[in-house]
């Protein structure tokens, strides 16, 4: 038989014996003092009902098959408790700007930021030579962080997106704790012109910073124009000839190059690249 002794806060302590068969029973304790302790060492303590107390201290087990244990706290490093879940067990994803609400209670969360996608270039209309390349937009950067911070804190969240034709890709950020900024643009690349095409966008203020792909066209005879550069998570656009490119993929990706087809060239509008998003895991 397991013995269930309470505590008063200075002096002071009442015994309960729980007898082989128990009833339904609750025991309430003030949640602002007292403990419920389980003394009895390696004794177990059934409670089919409910127990509520300030603190619950115990060197056998308490169970209570259909009912709930309920403290304000519990001793010891919780090194034999089972059946609770681990890590982060909650997701919302970003794809457009908003506020990441605390449900209340959170007070860590694992946030993934990635820019937007670059823009590839648009070739003018007549192109400078039919060997004239655009370079694809440079993918967006990423940034990883898990981040401490008290409970009922909201945040606001930026989304990059994509850019346009010949336009670098918007920042994404989960408040200040975090960023990512976009793709370069892409660039014109003919003979007598070759430029240094787009620069990946890069994460800051993460435990991890990983810079996007980037990409160069490269002019002359022959050449195809280069693909949109990539991020973690989305895929540049392919390159194209006698066409526009392809739009680089959601999750920041940048927009394809493209190459003209036989002179006189007309104009091609660059693709766009893919839009960035925010990942809050909790």
């Amino acid at each position: 038989m397991a013995g269930i002794t309470i505590k008063g806060d200075t002096s002071g302590e009442i015994t309960l014996n729980v007898p082989a068969t128990a009833g339904s029973n609750t025991i309430t304790i003030p949640a602002s003092s007292g403990t419920l302790a389980v003394t009895s060492p390696g004794g177990d303590a059934s409670f089919p009902g409910t127990i509520t107390a300030g603190t619950i201290s115990a060197s056998g087990n308490i169970s209570t098959p259909s009912g709930t244990v309920t403290a304000s706290s519990f001793s010891g490093d919780g090194s034999s408790l089972t059946g609770i879940a681990g890590g982060f067990s909650n997701m919302e994803v970003f794809t457009s700007p908003g506020t990441w609400t605390n449900p209340g209670n959170v007070q860590k969360v694992k946030v993934t930021v990635v820019g937007g996608g670059g823009g590839s270039a648009t070739l003018p209309l007549p192109a400078p030579s039919t060997n004239t390349v655009s370079s694809g937009g440079g993918g967006g950067g990423a940034a990883i962080e898990v981040i401490p911070f008290p409970s009922a804190t909201n945040v606001t969240v930026t989304r990059g997106a994509g850019g346009g034709a010949g336009a670098a890709g918007g920042t994404s950020s989960f408040g200040a704790y975090c960023s990512a900024t976009g793709g370069g643009a892409g660039e014109i690349n003919f003979p007598s012109n070759t430029g240094a095409g787009a620069s990946g966008g890069i994460g800051s203020g993460g435990g991890i910073n990983l810079k996007g792909g980037g990409t160069m066209g490269q002019a002359g005879g022959g050449m195809t124009a280069s693909a949109g550069g990539p991020s973690i998570f989305g895929g540049g656009g392919k390159s194209l000839t006698f066409g526009a490119g392809e739009a680089g993929n959601s999750g920041g990706g940048g927009g394809g190059g493209r190459k003209p087809g036989a002179a006189p060239a007309p104009a091609i509008t660059g693709a766009s690249g893919g839009d960035g998003f925010i990942i809050v895991e909790y």
